[in-house]
Parts: structure tokens; sequence; C-alpha cells
């Protein structure tokens, strides 16, 4: 253990860190899978690091599914940092939902521990461990509890550090931070813009003008016209970079939280007319079995399964399985938010 703070501690600064920490919560806790997540005030989620969770399956879930993840509403609306286990914040409707049956059902996830760490600009890091079978017992989440100081006290000296390099033009921010970030000192003079930031300023005058009252303090966040919001976070004295000053970050919103999808037969959502034998291929096929194994649970050929696939691709107008999940996901989600993920899926 003391070998894995040591690793840590000796990453501060660099693009491994996260994977450093969460190797140290993984060390005390037995699980199958892990993951390091970023989540912004405003904007969807990001995956910084993943281990043994498959890249369709993190595309799938940044394409709208994070819009029913309990840990994503959790921190849109408490912004609570600390050790957060799956079912202190999924209810038991989510825990038997669509979300659950359709996402971590592929995902092999039985059970989530989740530690969030405080960020800058009003976002949080947050380290998860998954199991594949059984719950993280009492015990193990004990445990989580007395690593977190541990891991929250490295985290700071972390940030501290990518600013201070800052500073001395010694680095660059992690990806960790917001996308477009803008920091003022104390008088309100920038001391720093990222390549996000300029880039949006470069592209559209409007946002100049727009920082006016957030630089002085008068307002605290401006959405924009296009969907994306603006917002300010007042720095620590001891701020590095900015002592006293103030950020602002420039983000896309992201999907609205849905607390429980709508539930309903997954075939009928689909909103075409479709066979028995197709609409038990389309439910095997959302929980994420192979063709050989819809073939072994339905007791036809393998051949057979795959010329349904191909009859229901052609009826729902698609080429594609992941297509079949975009077509559900949209069913499930009020018409807002499915034209929003539509018009991102082009």
């Amino acid at each position: 253990m003391l070998e894995l703070v040591g690793k840590a501690a000796g990453a501060i600064g660099t693009d491994s860190f996260y994977r450093h920490l969460l190797h140290l919560l993984g060390h005390a806790i037995p699980h199958d899978m892990g993951m390091v997540m970023r989540y912004p005030r405003y904007a969807a989620p990001d995956f910084l690091h993943r281990e043994k969770f498959p890249d369709r399956l993190a595309d799938l879930y940044l394409t709208g599914f994070y819009r029913f993840d309990p840990f994503y509403r959790h921190w849109r609306e408490h912004r609570r940092c600390g050790v957060v286990p799956y079912r202190s914040v999924a209810s038991a409707d989510l825990r038997r939902g669509d979300y659950h049956r359709f996402f971590q059902r592929q995902a092999d996830i039985a059970d989530e521990l989740g530690m969030f760490l405080p960020n800058v600009g009003h976002s949080a890091i947050g380290l998860f461990i998954e199991r594949s079978k059984g719950r993280f017992t009492a015990r193990e989440i004990a445990w989580a509890q007395a690593i977190y100081p541990a891991a929250a006290g490295l985290h700071d000296a972390h940030i501290a550090r990518i600013f201070l390099d800052l500073r001395f033009n010694a680095g660059k921010p992690g990806s960790h931070l917001p996308r477009a970030t803008l920091l003022l000192d104390r008088s309100g003079h920038r001391v720093f813009a990222d390549k996000d930031w300029q880039e949006a300023e470069r592209t559209d005058p409007e946002i100049a003008k727009a920082i006016e009252g957030l630089s002085s303090g008068a307002q605290a966040r401006l959405f924009l016209a296009d969907g994306r919001v603006l917002h300010a976070e007042a720095l620590s004295a001891d701020f590095p970079l900015a002592p006293a000053g103030r950020m602002i970050a420039l983000e896309t919103q992201g999907l609205t939280p849905q607390p429980v999808p709508r539930s309903g037969d997954p075939a009928a959502m689909l909103g075409v007319e479709l066979t028995r034998r197709e609409r038990d291929i389309v439910a095997l096929i959302l929980q994420g079995y192979p063709s050989s194994e819809i073939a072994r649970k339905l007791k036809i050929g393998r051949g057979t399964v795959k010329n349904h696939r191909r009859r229901l691709y052609y009826k729902l107008d698609i080429t594609s399985e992941r297509e079949v999940f975009l077509l559900f996901m949209r069913a499930l989600m009020p018409e807002t938010a499915a034209t929003e993920i539509s018009s991102k899926d082009r």
C-alpha cells in the first residue's frame, strides 16, 4: 500500500497520476474493472482512464446513456465529494430498470463504488471500481473512506502542481480541467487562457463581451443561445496561478440527468412491426449477447440468427448493432433529448 502511495505521489503533475490513484483504491478492495471520470458542472462526463471497460461501451455511454448514470446525477444535483456506493445513489427502480438491464448488463457490472474528488471549475474527478458479481461490503466501503483523505490530499497537490507549472510555462493543463478555460487575477487581468478558450474567442467574438459580468463577479453563469454555458468560480487566496482571482469555463451543456428511464417492451419501442422471433433477438442484442449465445438461448441455428438480424436491420433502416442501441435510447428519452443525441451522432 505504501508503495502505491509513493507511486501516486511521484506521478503528481503528470498524465499518469489518476491511473496510479485508481490503483491505490483498487489495491485495497478486490474488483473486476475500474475507471476515472471527469464530471463537469454542465457538460457531459468524460473518461480519463479505463481498465477492462471496452471502447464500444464507453462510446455508447457517452452517446447518451450517461443520462441515466446515477453518479452523474449525484454530482449534477448535489456536488458532494467523498465515497459514494452505487446503492446510495441508485433507486430500487433504477436498479431494476432499463439502464441496469441493457447497459450495466452489457458492461458486466453488478455493483460500483465511487470516490469523488474536488476539482476546479465546479467539476469533480470520480474514481470508480466495479464488480461483475456480488456487492461491495460495508467493510470495503469503510476501507475506501479511510483511503479518501490520502487520495484527496494527493489530488490537491496534483492540481496545484499543474497550475504552478503553467505559471512558469513548464506544463500544460490536463484533460481533467474544463475544456475551455480562462484565468483572471484579482484585478481582472488575464493570466492564462488555454487553446480551447483562445479558439472559442477567435471564432465567436460575442464570448469576449459575454464574460464582462463574469469577470467582475456580478454573475456566476451565463447561458448562450447555442447550448453552451459560461460559468465562473472564485479562486482561493493561495491558488497557484491566480490567487483570489476567477476561473471562467466554457462548456457545451450535456443531457439532463433522468432518474428512471421509461420502461417498456424494447422491440415495441423501436417503432416498427417485428416478428416475435425478431423481438426476442432485439431484446437479447440489447442485453449484450453475441449471435452464438442468442442462438443457444433461442435454440436455433447461428445462421438463422444472422438472417433474422439482417431482416430486422432492414426494417429499422440501420446497418449495425450499435444503431439498435441508439434507436432504443432515443425511445427512452423525451423528444428534445432524442433530437440532441441524433444531431450529435451525425
